[in-house]
């Protein structure tokens, strides 16, 4: 299957659409109600955040951080992973600018996001 023809990578495109545009509840549309998300600890609100309520707050909590925000995610599957190379920049609230990619790597179960863990850099991600 190409990733054209691949539902999850869809899915996490989807995603990456809907948390740009503001949209969390959209961005949260493919999560599994008992998801395990990781974030860096170093991020805003970073760290453990079970269950897609908390993965909600947690986006919502990150996106309104951002005054304006362009976002690019370039995403591929890697065996029985979907990886997303997520590029933002733009201004924060606070008026100071910000530029940063970072790895998402997401584990799918019957059409849901059941595990994500983020990297600081795409270098991170474990082959």
């Amino acid at each position: 299957m190409n990733a054209a023809q691949d539902p999850e990578v869809d899915a996490v495109r989807r995603a990456y659409a809907a948390f740009a545009a503001g949209d969390i509840e959209a961005a949260v549309a493919d999560v599994a109600d008992d998801v395990i998300w990781i974030e860096p600890d170093e991020f805003p609100n970073g760290g453990l955040h079970r269950g897609r309520e908390a993965v909600r707050a947690y986006l919502r909590e990150s996106r309104a951080m951002w005054q304006h925000l362009r976002s690019a995610a370039t995403v591929f599957r890697r065996g029985e992973r979907i990886i997303a190379h997520h590029h933002v920049d733009g201004i924060l609230l606070d008026g100071r600018r910000q530029e940063v990619t970072v790895a998402d790597v997401y584990t799918f179960d019957h059409g849901r996001v059941v595990h994500m863990q983020a990297y600081a850099t795409p270098a991170e991600v474990p082959l």
